[in-house]
């Protein structure tokens, strides 16, 4: 009988991250593009257990997105508890890939978007 693994990724929305400025389509689109890349950070985090079982941890995460291009970009770390260089190169990937679709006109700053990395069970 094999066991299976569940893996929680919890990635808040970023409607309180956003500046209070930021007209509420744009931050519920970001809330969106940020969902949508939950997948694609569930496969890091899933990559990286391979080599070290006992991963686990939170991301605090900083970025802005660009007002001409929408482009996700300026990503950094504020929290780092994984530790992890494979982890982080690949989540800072996924997230570098983001674009909303309509440019926002000007930049907006995503203080902090938190990511929690921890096991499950299904």
């Amino acid at each position: 009988m094999s066991k299976h693994l569940g893996l929680a990724i919890v990635i808040a929305t970023a409607t309180s991250a956003c500046a209070t400025g930021a007209d509420p389509k744009i931050r519920t689109e970001i809330g969106a593009k940020l969902q949508s890349a939950q997948s694609p950070i569930q496969a890091c985090f899933q990559n990286s257990l391979y080599t070290n079982r006992k991963l686990r941890g939170m991301y605090v995460v900083q970025m802005a997105v660009n007002g001409e291009t929408g482009e996700f970009g300026e990503i950094n770390l504020r929290r780092d508890e994984p530790q992890d260089p494979v982890l982080r190169f690949c989540v800072i990937s996924v997230l570098a890939k983001l674009k909303l679709d309509k440019p926002p006109g000007s930049r907006i700053v995503l203080d902090s978007v938190p990511i929690k990395f921890e096991w499950s069970n299904p």
